[in-house]
């Protein structure tokens, strides 16, 4: 949540009586044990004749330890979340004994439960359930502010996990190595006291990240910054056993080594058995698993630039001078499809161009050349291409490479496709061959419910509401009768249905008395004001429990137009919601048009939504590589903006 820096006001010093109910708060809340009273502890050393023997813990020493006397407060605001909306909240600072003072809790929004900070839980061992997850999930993952998954977690076979962490409960996240230290705060997504042992197969965040170690309210302090580096161990916390710590530190890279030695790996996560030593865990079979959460932006930023020195480095490697294998221009096309996506540390839907800071593969292409690491130049038309590569930058010549994730069959029988056939081109494109589905359906208005439809927050056919219009003349023998072609209007149909929308002059009906009943009936399916239309759009058999989408079905938009005099360009859109990505649908039109073809931002659209350039009128062959995608030609609108206008 502290990924951005805080806007903390002044802090003021908390009164005596306000900090004792606070700690008392938190006592209650987290289950603390409370020691005996220091009246209660006299007595029995005078019992006992024992003046000497050393004082014991009182509720007094508790409340200091949770909330030194020194304790203030401060409201402060900040950003969170993919959207970065605002939160505010209160933080409070204070110092224990020998330390400076830093942030040890911290509430937020109208939620009074007050939350540790690793200061806090470094002093305060058991407060809270403490987890666990290997060394490079906290070190790579948990401290630039990712959520816990649930196969991050890491449990000692035969144990049981902490009764306390129950779902919405707060908890500390430690690693192998440092298995003392928590490094990591968050609330728990899942009840992990009931996950069991093998966690194969489940999917899903553990554990969502409030607070860790390396964020901006670890490294504040109220003169200058810089966090408190963790200590080696925390007596108190219940740590691992050794022999699982020594199992957990071979973890490997190689993916010949195979984890037979007593350290089980599941798809679902990970479990140590005890006495294990010789063991080994694929770290990226883990990280695979990691990586379903959404990563920050930054991440991602960091991962395309990586996959660009990749390809370069590789490039290199594999072939000789002067340009290594590589056609110069480059088109922002090849760069992402040809260079980018290949070499990507993780292949998933959440590493694309849309979610870097970016946005588009030409503000990536000028990045990379204001860092000295090519030339690039603006053609007309706004594409940018690559004109040259500098292969001896020392980003370039130091890039040590990583694994790359092993490829995923697309469909069965998939291994035995030609790969010189004409689909293995594509075969890294997942809407090719996919099937899909439109369905339109309706909200009903308050109007028309209850007395034509049940509910105005279910979701009806065409057909259902068809078979209610009809139901309801069937009720009213008076309106016309069965198998009657036109209707008898009564007060609900003249003033629920036709008078509802202003914009219809229905004076003429009204004044008739009667309607057909086709005419009826199309008019609730086409007026927004008594059925208000949705869409859900589906892919195979997938997503058939998609909720819908507000609006009729969308289209995909093609454009002829032309550009600097006489050139003429086809423009594809809209694509998205039909799960085609315009970047891996580029290099296909690319080939089969033989000419230029680029994907950039969609001009007036949102952020994120691209559209495909391709020279010439190619509405022929766009219409025919949609169709292998699945989209009927019913879903396509095309403007031809080359004709002239008629006079």
């Amino acid at each position: 949540m502290f990924k951005k820096k805080p806007d903390i006001k002044n802090l003021s010093p908390l009164r005596s009586s306000d900090r004792r109910k606070l700690a008392d708060q938190i006592i209650l809340d987290y289950r603390i044990p409370v020691p005996e009273q220091q009246q209660q502890q006299q007595r029995q050393q005078q019992q006992s004749g024992d003046e000497a023997s050393a004082p014991q813990p009182t509720v007094s020493s508790l409340r200091n330890s949770l909330l030194p006397e020194s304790t203030s407060s401060a409201r402060f605001t900040t950003t969170a979340g993919p959207n970065l909306s605002l939160v505010s909240g209160t933080i409070y600072v204070g110092a224990h004994p020998g330390q400076d003072e830093r942030i040890l809790w911290f509430q937020t929004g109208k939620n009074p439960r007050m939350i540790p900070t690793v200061y806090t839980l470094w002093q305060n061992p058991a407060i809270v359930p403490l987890l666990h997850t290997p060394d490079f999930v906290v070190e790579q993952k948990l401290t630039h502010g990712s959520d816990l998954m649930i196969p991050g977690l890491v449990k000692v076979m035969g144990s049981s996990w902490d009764a306390r962490a129950t779902a919405g409960a707060v908890v500390a996240v430690a690693g192998m190595k440092k298995d003392t230290v928590p490094m990591f705060i968050g609330t728990t997504e899942v009840d992990v006291s009931k996950l069991g042992d093998n966690l194969q197969g489940q999917k899903g965040v553990a554990v969502k990240g409030l607070h860790w170690a390396g964020d901006e309210a670890w490294s504040w302090r109220p003169l200058g910054s810089g966090g408190r580096e963790a200590p080696e161990s925390v007596d108190g916390w219940a740590g691992l056993t050794g022999d699982a710590t020594n199992a957990m530190a071979a973890v490997t890279l190689d993916d010949d080594n195979d984890a037979d030695g007593g350290v089980e790996t599941h798809d679902g996560g990970v479990s140590l058995s005890q006495g294990t030593k010789d063991g080994a865990v694929n770290r990226d079979d883990l990280a695979e698993e990691v990586e379903e959460r959404e990563p920050t932006t930054k991440e991602v930023d960091e991962a395309f630039q990586q996959a660009f020195l990749f390809a370069v480095h590789k490039a290199k490697t594999d072939n000789k001078g002067p340009h290594y294998g590589l056609d110069f221009p480059i088109q922002p096309s090849f760069l992402i499809s040809g260079m980018i996506q290949p070499h990507l540390k993780f292949q998933n839907q959440h590493y694309n161009i849309k979610k870097t800071s970016w946005k588009n593969p030409k503000k990536f292409i000028k990045h990379l050349d204001k860092a000295g690491l090519l030339k690039s130049k603006d053609r007309n038309g706004g594409e940018t291409v690559i004109l040259d590569i500098d292969f001896d930058d020392m980003q370039v010549t130091s890039f040590r490479p990583y694994p790359l994730p092993k490829p995923k069959a697309t469909a069965e029988g998939s291994s035995t496709k030609d790969p010189n056939s004409e689909a293995a081109g594509s075969s890294t494109d997942p809407s090719v061959g996919q099937k899909i589905t439109i369905q339109t359906v309706y909200r009903a208005s308050a109007k028309l419910v209850p007395t034509l439809l049940p509910s105005k927050t279910e979701f009806y056919s065409a057909q259902q509401i068809s078979s209610a219009l009809k139901s309801f003349v069937e009720q009213h023998p008076d309106l016309g009768g069965q198998g009657a072609s036109s209707i008898k209007l009564d007060p609900f149909i003249a003033n629920n249905i036709l008078g509802s929308n202003p914009a219809h002059d229905d004076s003429r009906t009204l004044a008739s008395g009667r309607i057909l009943r086709s005419a009826l009936q199309k008019r609730l399916l086409e007026d927004t004001h008594l059925c208000q239309p949705y869409h859900v759009i589906t892919r195979g058999s997938a997503g058939s429990d998609q909720k819908p989408k507000a609006g009729p079905p969308p289209h995909v938009h093609i454009t002829i137009e032309k550009r600097t005099g006489t050139k003429v360009v086809t423009k594809i859109s809209n694509l998205e919601p039909f799960f085609i990505d315009p970047q891996l649908l580029t290099p296909e039109l690319q080939k089969k048009c033989a000419g230029s073809a680029s994907a950039g931002q969609l001009a007036g659209g949102r952020p994120g939504l691209l559209e495909v350039v391709v020279q010439g009128d190619q509405r022929k062959i766009v219409g025919d590589v949609l169709a292998k995608r699945g989209i009927d030609s019913k879903w396509i609108d095309v403007t031809d903006k080359t004709k002239g206008k008629k006079k």
